[in-house]
């Protein structure tokens, strides 16, 4: 499955750890934090600003596992195949504000029916939606991009040549793998 744009990639994907790596894309401290982070992004976000989050779904549905693309995925990040997954493309929004974008590309089987059942809603954050279910929710291979979108850069009212940081990662539910998730962030990390 694939984003519902291109992305053309300025830097490689890179590991968030040591920091410095964060500095050379601009990125003040207490964002590299939450970046290099694996554990739930929505929390670190709300914890940040001090403000509640929701998700607005943009698009959802099921498929298989097709060919992955080489510039976003790596090797690591292949899932189990054949297997259906729910692809999500989300808008992780603070106030009145669009902060991420994210494109998720989970395996369905590896959840309960009641977790499903809240997955397949869209309402919630993943990592909110996991952890209020008594759920680990974790972080695998996290690395960060510097990036061109341009098509999103339109509709988030951004020149077409504004440059977005990308972070890929696996999403570990109580140790099992069940899907990979790409997040482009709209809001200014340099301050």
């Amino acid at each position: 499955m694939s984003l519902p744009f291109s992305l053309q990639f300025i830097t490689p994907w890179l590991t968030p750890s040591p920091f410095p790596v964060l500095a050379d894309l601009s990125i003040a401290r207490h964002y590299q934090v939450m970046l290099a982070s694996t554990d739930s992004l929505t929390r670190r976000l709300e914890d940040l600003t001090g403000v509640a989050s929701r998700v607005r779904l943009e698009h959802q549905s099921c498929g298989t596992l097709e060919a992955d693309d080489g510039e976003v995925w790596g090797p690591e990040y292949r899932l189990p195949a054949p297997q259906p997954l729910l692809v999500r493309h989300a808008w992780l929004t603070l106030g009145v504000n669009d902060w991420v974008f994210a494109h998720s590309e989970l395996a369905l089987s590896s959840f309960s029916v009641e977790i499903r059942r809240a997955v397949e809603q869209g309402a919630e954050p993943l990592g909110t939606l996991f952890l209020a279910r008594d759920a680990s929710v974790e972080r695998l291979h996290v690395c960060l991009a510097a990036c061109h979108a341009p098509e999103l850069a339109r509709r988030a009212g951004f020149q077409s040549d504004h440059v977005f940081v990308a972070r890929r990662s696996l999403f570990l539910v109580t140790g099992q793998v069940c899907g990979r998730i790409v997040e482009l962030f709209l809001m200014d990390l340099s301050s």
